[in-house]
Order: C-alpha cells, then sequence, then structure tokens
C-alpha cells in the first residue's frame, strides 16, 4: 500500500467517525430538548456503528467513481447506473447494520425491514455525498496530475527551445564575426544574452501574453538576422486585438527554429520565415510559414511532437496542431483566444 492510499483510507475513516460524532451529538441535543434523558452509552455506539458500517462501502463507492464518472459530455447515461447502485448499497448496508444494531440494542431489536424502511432515504443520501465527495477528490487530483504533467513538459519544452546545437552555432557565429564584424558580433552576444534573460523570465507560468512571447522571440529573430544576413527573410505580422491574448509560454520559438532548419539546409539563395498571428473563429491562430524543402518522413520532430502534447495538455481538444507540407512547411496552432 503506497503513502498516498494510506492516507486517503486514514482520512476516509476520520471523515465516518465524524459524522458518526456528530449523528451522536445531534441526537442527545434532541433529547435534551425534549427533556429527556441522553444515554451516551446507547448513542455513541449506534451512531458509529450506523455510519461506520457505511464506511466499509467506501472502495464500492470509489470503483463507482472511477468507473462510471457523472462528468463528461454523456454525464446523464451514468445517473441511473448509480441510481441503481445507490440502491442496493441500501439494502446490503441494512443487511449488515441489522445484526450489529441488534448487538447493541438487545433490549430493543428491530427487523431487516424496520431498519430499512427507517434508514432508507438517509442511507440514500450517504451514497450521493460520498460519490459527490469522491468526485471532487478526483477531480482535484487530475487537476494536479495535469497541472504537474504540463509543468513538466513546459521545462522540457525549455530545454529543447535552447538546445546545444543552437548555442554552440550562435557562439561559433559570434567568434567569426568578432575577427571581421566587432559590431555585429557584439550585437549578437547582446541578443544572446537577453534571449537567455528573456527564457528565464516568468518560470512558473504557463501562459503569457503574445505581446511577451513575440518579444523573446524578436531577440532570437535578431540572432539569425545576424547569422544568415541577407540569405534570411523573416517577418512577423499581427492581427488586431491578439497581442494580449494568452499564448503558452516560449512556445513559437522551437516552431520557428524548426523552420529555419528546413529552410535554409543546403540552399544557395534567400529563404523566407513568416511567423502570423491572428484570430479565427473565436480562437487564436498561430502560423509558421516556410518556403524551404519540407519535412521528410518522420520529420515532425521532438520540438513539434512536444508542442502538440503540451497544447493537449493545456487546452484539450480546444488546443490542435496541424502541419501542412507543401512547398515548404506551415505549422498552425490554434488555441482559445483568451
Amino acid at each position: 500500500m503506497t503513502r498516498r492510499t494510506r492516507n486517503l483510507w486514514l482520512l476516509g475513516a476520520l471523515v465516518w467517525i465524524v459524522l458518526g460524532l456528530m449523528s451522536a451529538a445531534q441526537n442527545a441535543a434532541w433529547r435534551t430538548l425534549m427533556g429527556r434523558p441522553v444515554p451516551w452509552g446507547l448513542i455513541l455506539p449506534n451512531s458509529l456503528g450506523d455510519w461506520l458500517t457505511c464506511g466499509i462501502f467506501t472502495p464500492f463507492f470509489y470503483w463507482m467513481v472511477t468507473r462510471f464518472p457523472i462528468r463528461g459530455e454523456r454525464w446523464w447515461t451514468r445517473v441511473p447506473l448509480h441510481l441503481a447502485a445507490s440502491t442496493a448499497f441500501v439494502f446490503a448496508k441494512v443487511a449488515v447494520w441489522t445484526p450489529l444494531y441488534n448487538a447493541l440494542n438487545p433490549l430493543e431489536p428491530r427487523s431487516y425491514s424496520q431498519i430499512l424502511v427507517g434508514g432508507f432515504y438517509a442511507d440514500m443520501l450517504a451514497y450521493w455525498a460520498a460519490v459527490g465527495v469522491i468526485h471532487a477528490i478526483e477531480y482535484y487530483r487530475e487537476s494536479r496530475e495535469r497541472q504537474l504533467e504540463a509543468t513538466r513538459l513546459a521545462l522540457d519544452n525549455l530545454r529543447a527551445q535552447l538546445q546545444p546545437h543552437f548555442l554552440f552555432n550562435t557562439l561559433q557565429s559570434i567568434s567569426t564575426l568578432i575577427h571581421r564584424d566587432q559590431a555585429a558580433a557584439d550585437r549578437m552576444l547582446t541578443d544572446l544574452s537577453e534571449l537567455l534573460r528573456l527564457s528565464l523570465r516568468n518560470p512558473g507560468s504557463q501562459e503569457v501574453p503574445l505581446r511577451q512571447e513575440l518579444e523573446f522571440l524578436e531577440r532570437y529573430l535578431e540572432i539569425m538576422r545576424v547569422r544568415f544576413g541577407d540569405r534570411l527573410v523573416l517577418t512577423v505580422d499581427t492581427g488586431p486585438g491578439v497581442l494580449d491574448a494568452l499564448v503558452p509560454s516560449l512556445v513559437l520559438q522551437p516552431i520557428v527554429e524548426n523552420a529555419i532548419q528546413h529552410g535554409m539546409a543546403d540552399r544557395p539563395d534567400r529563404g523566407h520565415v513568416n511567423v502570423r498571428a491572428t484570430r479565427e473563429n473565436g480562437a487564436l491562430l498561430l502560423e509558421v510559414k516556410d518556403d524551404g524543402r519540407g519535412l521528410g518522413p518522420g520529420g515532425e520532430g521532438i520540438g513539434l511532437s512536444n508542442t502538440r502534447e503540451r497544447l493537449r495538455r493545456l487546452y484539450g481538444a480546444d488546443g490542435r496542431l496541424e502541419i501542412v507540407n507543401d512547398k515548404g512547411v506551415t505549422v498552425r496552432l490554434m488555441i482559445p483566444l483568451r
């Protein structure tokens, strides 16, 4: 048994005990108000026994929630299953509780049918309350797991963005330029320093305004312009009202780097890379297009694969990455406009 499982079991037992104590306190308060005696020796064991008998069915409640969660597009199809399960629970719980109740109350025994009728609705309510709490716990757990996974993907994405070969090529270009164009070498070194600084800004943020993302991208493009000179034409176009839209942090640079690699590889003439951000059908469209040779078999690579997975984790079905491999490569990212 893992530590998390053990803690959940302890928490579940504690919750049922607290409910039993609260029920006993309520019964005692009612008796006091009515001027009747308060036999704690009977009230407390009966209340705890009643609620803990419900508690032994907790694994069944948990199984029903994980197997038939009441959520998603067809949540309503699972409600009848839970209605049937709650009814079955009540009959099973009463079957366990009846002999225990009679053992605790030998002077006032009750039949199965008497206990069933007397506690049917309370036991039914206990089932639905337990199922509701377990739904909340599972939703919180899944939310935390998605957040941790998204953070891991963000860190992996950041490592992929500033790959060693990019830093090596940039430093090599600086060392070459320093002997023939010191001003260009100094500018490239300044841009590289600023690029590294911006890449470490807001390390815990999954999303940033598009304006900030383009600021980081512009530093990277300045390095590429110095490195390739007139052989590379880089343009950035943004539509109206999109600069404040939230986008995944550091999402564009690896896609643009991929476009430059495929657009400039073994190419003597001029290459073009265009970055575009526009609204489309209530969503934000980010597009990176090059006029290179295109992707070969299995050419999507780690960067695009990580980006696709990151969009899925952050936005579910609302986040998509499409690749058009025709007369160059066009990568389209569609995310909710927020």
